[in-house]
């Protein structure tokens, strides 16, 4: 459990009656009104494969980019089985976010082939059977963007300052580059989408799932925020995709947010000595599925795996997950 930190008495403290109780309906239309329009991209996907080799006896690797505005283009590692079959469904991996470690390398950080290594989850995706896409986000790899003296997370502060003087957040953006790497994934085969991401990917695949109905399963690592524990409790920050200029002022939080995506389906792990990842927060995430799942009678859509580890992926939670995406993204 994280440590609790009292907010100072002259820090302007939680507003009375957020978050507000809303209905799923006005949850949605407030968060669209915050995160941004999503209009049909100018430019074209322009997916080209730069170059292939073979990783081990049966794992191909494929390095390719698309484009995703103008000037804009995304590097990607695209996993997959010699044997794929062609209506092999499809996993788009999003890479972790923090430490300086993974700034410089991105989409590299868990594509390494090592099957027992359970962090290299894009690498053992593809070992799955699955058709696995694992782009760089913005800021890392190969789409680094150094400002001045600055290096690595506060190269992503500048850019976050940058998007918000122009009306856009980090989340915006990478619910907009996501989603085309899920038409990339589209091109390259798949029929049906999942998605796989760890503390920072985590938080983008959920942002990702909420607002993206092409997403039919969304495995996530950790880093479970609510705004309302983060700023008013904990004061805790692992990356800059939570925030969104006015949800408090809003009325809105994560957990509301992230129920709009039932009845799809979510697998939601976490250690518990994660002091980064409060179990409170993480239980806020699955009341608020379960409570819209009951009161409108969807199908159960929140899977919990429950371990006795850190800030970390265990083997428990990704042979659990990728057995969840087995049985949620079958082929057509």
């Amino acid at each position: 459990m994280a440590r609790e930190t009292i907010i100072p008495n002259d820090y302007v403290g939680k507003p009375d009656g957020y978050p507000e109780q809303l209905e799923p309906a006005e949850v949605d239309r407030r968060f669209r009104a915050l995160l941004g329009t999503f209009e049909k991209p100018i430019v074209p996907l322009n997916l080209r494969v730069l170059r292939e080799q073979e990783l081990d006896g049966s794992i191909r690797r494929q390095d390719v980019t698309y484009d995703v505005a103008p000037g804009e283009t995304v590097p990607a590692c695209h996993l997959f089985r010699k044997d794929l079959p062609k209506d092999a469904p499809g996993v788009l991996s999003i890479h972790a976010h923090g430490s300086d470690e993974i700034f410089p390398v991105g989409r590299e950080y868990h594509c390494r082939p090592d099957e027992h290594d359970p962090s290299q989850y894009s690498y053992r995706a593809a070992q799955a059977g699955f058709r696995v896409l694992a782009p760089d986000a913005l800021c890392f790899g190969e789409r680094r963007t150094p400002w001045g003296y600055t290096s690595n997370f506060f190269d992503e502060i500048a850019v976050h300052a940058e998007l918000t003087g122009r009306g856009f957040s980090l989340a915006w953006k990478s619910v907009f580059d996501n989603t085309r790497a899920i038409e990339a994934l589209q091109t390259l085969g798949a029929p049906s989408i999942g998605t796989i991401g760890h503390s920072g990917g985590s938080t983008q695949n959920y942002i990702l799932t909420a607002v993206q109905p092409k997403v039919k399963a969304a495995v996530c690592f950790a880093s479970f925020a609510t705004l309302r524990e983060q700023f008013y409790r904990y004061r805790l920050s692992h990356c800059l995709y939570h925030y969104i200029p006015g949800m408090v002022k809003a009325g809105l939080d994560w957990d509301q947010v992230v129920a709009l995506a039932a009845p799809r389906k979510f697998f939601l792990a976490w250690g518990t000595q994660d002091a980064g990842t409060p179990e409170d927060m993480v239980q806020a995430f699955v009341k608020a599925i379960r409570i819209r799942c009951r009161k409108e009678g969807l199908p159960e859509s929140v899977e919990v795996c429950r371990e006795d580890a850190g800030h970390s992926i265990t083997e428990t939670m990704l042979t659990r997950a990728l057995q969840f995406l087995r049985e949620n993204l079958r082929p057509g």
